[in-house]
């Protein structure tokens, strides 16, 4: 046992000098983060006129979710000093990003497109194959992931961590002393994300005065999203994600390259194939491109899809399919013995522009502008 512990601590310390070697090769300029005298207040996040609290079941402490905001911008959380959480999740774009797949450490593609950070604490699994349920947890695994940011053990993120002098305060003040563990990195990570919360948008406002701020176009798009067409179906709820709970197939094709969640489809029997967590709306005109590889632009080109181009996927969601009421019973059979025939909404050019028109009325640019959501970090 002693041995097996010299031979860990050894190959600890080599994996250390390999990535302090891999710091020096990158050529970045040291950074240091520049905070305010007075704490900035994540805490106090008030629900809107329908009693939706973005922030959920978190409870937003200042000092976890200001250490929270160092490490969200830290770039030595990542192998070669190059990227940071941040870097993915650009404030000014919804904390998402502008590519369909994003960049990695070494450049390298991300698999799938960057979600938006939008009201993480009222969802109920994260990633697009939803195959995490702890905010906490899924803060830490694109730190640790071969791509996005390569510190692949806990160990080597916590020893970097220990390197760094502004962290001794910063943890002291959000944990009583200056301990650095992933447990702590993610609970702080994690009030910072939590915090993020979309609340104030056109649509929120227009809640408490009956909706007498749209325009004529936005309200005919509610009408269509909500009442008329199934949008609504799937991206339900406050946050317009269908609580978070579920994924579908959505037809974008016959084969995906991409399976999404694994899993057995309970109509057919066969393997899941291209079921992916349906996406929260919100602030959805500042987050092109769509979809889980990012093929979708622009927001037309999305409700175009929706009104035209979907596939007979064998595993297509019941709410895209052609007389599809909604019942579970014996007129289910011809959903699954039968012919797909994907759903056609057959819309004119202006319910199309009012569906666009609606969806930009969930836009939140509150968090994109506000300054405690920052990178704290400066050059000397």
């Amino acid at each position: 046992m002693k041995t097996f512990r010299i031979l860990t601590t050894c190959a600890l310390a080599s994996a250390l000098l390999v990535y302090s070697c891999k710091k020096d090769q990158s050529g970045a300029d040291p950074r240091y983060p520049v905070l305010p005298d007075e704490t900035y207040k994540y805490d106090g996040i008030q629900p809107n006129a329908n009693g939706f609290n973005p922030s959920g079941a978190t409870e937003i402490n200042n000092d976890k979710a200001t250490l929270g905001r160092v490490l969200f911008y830290e770039n030595q959380l990542s192998i070669n000093n190059r990227v940071s959480c941040g870097s993915c999740h650009n404030q000014l774009q919804g904390f998402a990003d502008n590519k369909s797949f994003s960049d990695g450490f070494e450049n390298k593609k991300t698999l799938r497109n960057t979600p938006s950070i939008v009201n993480p604490g009222v969802q109920s699994f994260y990633f697009w194959d939803m195959r995490e349920s702890s905010l906490s947890a899924m803060v830490t695994q694109p730190i640790a992931n071969h791509i996005e940011m390569g510190l692949e053990q806990p160990e080597y993120m916590i020893a970097k961590l220990k390197k760094l002098s502004y962290y001794e305060p910063l943890f002291t003040n959000a944990f009583g002393d200056s301990e650095v563990t992933g447990e702590r990195i993610g609970a702080a990570l994690s009030n910072f994300v939590a915090s993020m919360v979309s609340i104030d948008s056109k649509y929120d406002q227009a809640i408490a005065n009956n909706f007498a701020n749209f325009t004529s176009e936005e309200l005919r798009g509610k009408k269509l999203f909500m009442e008329d067409l199934p949008c609504a179906g799937c991206h339900g709820g406050e946050n317009f994600s269908g609580w978070s709970t579920f994924t579908q197939n959505i037809g974008l094709e016959l084969d995906y390259a991409d399976d999404g969640q694994p899993g057995v489809d309970w109509m057919s029997g066969h393997e899941q194939d291209g079921w992916f967590k349906i996406p929260s709306l919100r602030n959805v005109e500042v987050t092109p491109p769509y979809m889980h590889d990012g093929r979708f632009k622009t927001l037309e080109e999305v409700v175009e899809f929706y009104n035209s181009g979907i596939q007979a996927h064998d595993q297509l969601s019941f709410n895209l399919r052609e007389g599809w009421n909604g019942v579970f019973d014996s007129q289910v059979i011809p959903f699954i013995d039968g012919e797909v025939r994907p759903l056609r909404l057959n819309l004119s050019n202006s319910d199309k522009q009012a569906l666009v028109a609606f969806l930009k009325t969930l836009t939140d640019t509150k968090s994109m502008n506000d300054v405690k959501f920052s990178d704290p970090f400066q050059h000397p």
